[in-house]
């Protein structure tokens, strides 16, 4: 069973289906092992959040991986055609429907507290973040100015009162990290500037997308 070819059809399931389910469900629905499920996507260049990274599996970068994966502007051989309808019956439950919400969706107003140690506030769909002091500070005065940035006075960054939060320039707020710094030891103020660089990294991926 393992050793058929693969159609079409069933390329184009997997496909589609492979990044959001599971292997033993797209073998047990193609009638194929969970190896086999696993060895084509492989080929195909798919990836699924069940198993990227098994032992045995040779990782994205290995030249086998690069050299079977779908090239840019490859046209699928099955381009244009409709699913078989004996095809289209076995997977059509587990479809998405018109309008469908997934699992994991955050309405807009959802707080949430990142790696940065901020609270973020979704403000638009999709998928459009910022942080809560920022909003709350646009709220009562306008637009932060380019190259400004909104402070807690008591550094809790959980105190969102208007009067606890200020306005200072990028440059302003420079030099007052630096002059607290040196009042720390090296290696304290060493591994304040660590964290605050990881953080960057950490917002950067965050805001797009990675």
């Amino acid at each position: 069973m393992n050793g058929r070819p693969w159609t079409a059809d069933e390329e184009t399931i997997l496909a589609q289906m492979y990044p959001d389910h599971g292997a033993p469900e797209l073998a047990s629905m193609l009638g194929r092992s969970v190896r086999a499920i696993y060895s084509h996507a492989r080929i195909l260049g798919l990836r699924s959040p069940d198993g990227p990274s098994r032992a045995g599996r040779i990782g994205a970068t290995h030249p086998k991986s690069i050299a079977t994966r779908f090239q840019k502007g490859h046209v699928p051989s099955n381009k244009g055609e409709r699913m078989r309808a004996d095809v289209y019956v076995k997977v059509e439950r587990t479809m998405f429907k018109k309008g469908n919400i997934p699992a994991n969706h955050h309405p807009v107003g959802t707080e949430m507290e990142r790696a940065d140690g901020y609270i973020w506030v979704k403000v638009a769909e999709p998928k459009t973040w910022t942080q809560k002091h920022r909003l709350v500070w646009e709220q009562h005065n306008g637009p932060i100015p380019r190259g400004y940035n909104v402070q807690f006075r008591n550094r809790n960054r959980r105190d969102f009162r208007i009067e606890n939060l200020y306005l200072i320039s990028r440059a302003d707020q420079m030099r007052d990290e630096n002059s607290l710094m040196a009042s720390y030891p090296k290696p304290l103020a060493d591994l304040i500037r660590l964290k605050g660089a990881i953080n960057r990294q950490i917002h950067k991926r965050e805001k797009n997308g990675k």
